[in-house]
């Protein structure tokens, strides 16, 4: 059966939102999208508000549609399933994860890697543009290995949800230095490792560290927004 032009839209769109193809506080244009996907902007538009149900983008009344930004609530409650439905999986996974998805945890550690090595060359304070990019991608989808390997269709679906919010939200508001990203590094790849071993107590151990870690980095990095007003998308 062929895919309807809406979900094909909103892949397109939640793709280029993990792409960080759209990010920052731009307005996302249903005639811009509509132009590049070469489709009818009616599609584009049930796509944008199938995104708002989700959380992902909000629209504001004679403005426009924005990322979403969650709340310090939404913020908490997004790593509580983290916390519950990835710790689960990762045992599954340290048991069952096949070869070849062996290997694509390791692919997805050395993409973060050579986005830290990019970014500690390039002399930056903080983590931005393509090395940010390659990190990222490859955090996404070390999480989805997980997610995957762990083999339960619904918690793969609201933990795919959660990750496509943090992914966007981090890049917009986190502010990554050398000391964060090899941290975050150091975790996934010990995650990796016990997988490796087939250890799933060191697997969920290590896991549980690395998104209570990123918790409290998402919850600074809230702070610091809600501290700058004038960064926020208008109201």
């Amino acid at each position: 059966m062929s895919i309807s032009l809406s979900q094909q839209a909103y892949q397109h769109i939640k793709g280029m939102l993990l792409s960080f193809e759209l990010n920052g506080e731009a307005r996302v244009s249903e005639h811009t999208l509509a132009k590049k996907m070469r489709i009818s902007r009616t599609p584009v538009r049930e796509a944008i508000r199938r995104l708002q149900d989700e959380g992902v983008l909000y629209q504001v009344p004679s403005s426009g549609t924005y990322i979403s930004r969650p709340n310090r609530k939404q913020i908490v409650e997004m790593y509580e399933l983290r916390l519950a439905l990835e710790a689960m999986a990762v045992v599954k996974a340290a048991k069952r994860m096949t070869r070849a998805q062996r290997f694509e945890i390791d692919a997805s550690i050395d993409r973060m890697r050579a986005g830290v090595r990019a970014f500690r060359d390039s002399g930056k304070p903080i983590m931005d543009g393509e090395p940010l990019r390659q990190f990222l991608s490859g955090d996404l989808e070390f999480h989805r290995l997980i997610m995957t390997a762990g083999a339960n269709i619904a918690a793969y679906k609201i933990i795919n949800d959660v990750h496509v919010r943090h992914a966007v939200f981090g890049f917009q508001t986190h502010r990554r230095n050398l000391r964060h990203v090899a941290r975050a590094l150091l975790c996934h790849a010990r995650v990796a490792a016990a997988i490796q071993r087939h250890d799933p107590k060191a697997a969920r151990k290590h896991l549980r560290i690395h998104i209570r870690q990123s918790l409290r980095a998402a919850l600074a990095a809230h702070d610091a927004a809600e501290a700058a007003p004038d960064l926020q998308p208008p109201i």
